[in-house]
Parts: structure tokens; C-alpha cells; sequence
């Protein structure tokens, strides 16, 4: 029940919502459609809370430590599925500019 509550917690309206205004309106050189996104956004952020929450379990994180190792790994599997599917039509500079983009919005710090 507590990896239910996790999954329902982290693909939630609150946490979506935000990645969802981000999409459709800063990325017009995506290769997906909004509509793919908007489905597998809540599935990925409920995945991963409950990911984190297991690795916290398993490691004794603090909840700190917890959301900084999810946010490193997160941030880097979606660099990494974006980078394989090419999900935007980018330049190599513009990869680049993505990869600095994620990692720090994902750290909060845009």
C-alpha cells in the first residue's frame, strides 16, 4: 500500500501539471506529440517516486539524500531516452544547452 500511495503521490495533478505547461509551451522542436506526454508524464513521476522510495528503503536515506539520488538518476535516463529516441529536433549545441537545462531543472534551480 505504501508503494501505491508513493506512485499516486509522485503522478499526482501538483507535480505533472507544471512539466505539462513546459512542454507545450517551451519546446517547439519536440518530435513526440503532447498528447504521448501527457499520458506517460504521470506513469514516469509515479515510477520514480516509488523507485526512490524502495532505494531510500534499501540504502537508509535520509529523505534529503533520497530525492537528490532520485533527481541525478531521473534527470539522466530522461537525457538519455531523449538522446536515444531523439525526442527533439536539436543541433549538437543544442543538446548540450538541453542536458545543462535538465540537470538543473530538475536540481530546482531554474
Amino acid at each position: 500500500m505504501k508503494y501505491l500511495k508513493q506512485f499516486v503521490i509522485g503522478s499526482s495533478a501538483i507535480v505533472v501539471f507544471p512539466f505539462y505547461y513546459a512542454v507545450q509551451n517551451n519546446q517547439p522542436k519536440k518530435t513526440y506529440t503532447y498528447y504521448k506526454y501527457t499520458f506517460l508524464a504521470p506513469i514516469w513521476f509515479g515510477l520514480w517516486n516509488v523507485i526512490s522510495l524502495i532505494l531510500a528503503n534499501h540504502f537508509k536515506l535520509s529523505l534529503r539524500n533520497r530525492f537528490l539520488l532520485v533527481t541525478i538518476l531521473s534527470s539522466l535516463s530522461v537525457m538519455a531516452i531523449a538522446t536515444h529516441f531523439k525526442s527533439y529536433n536539436f543541433t549538437d549545441t543544442e543538446w548540450q544547452k538541453y542536458y545543462a537545462y535538465i540537470i538543473l531543472k530538475y536540481l530546482k534551480v531554474v
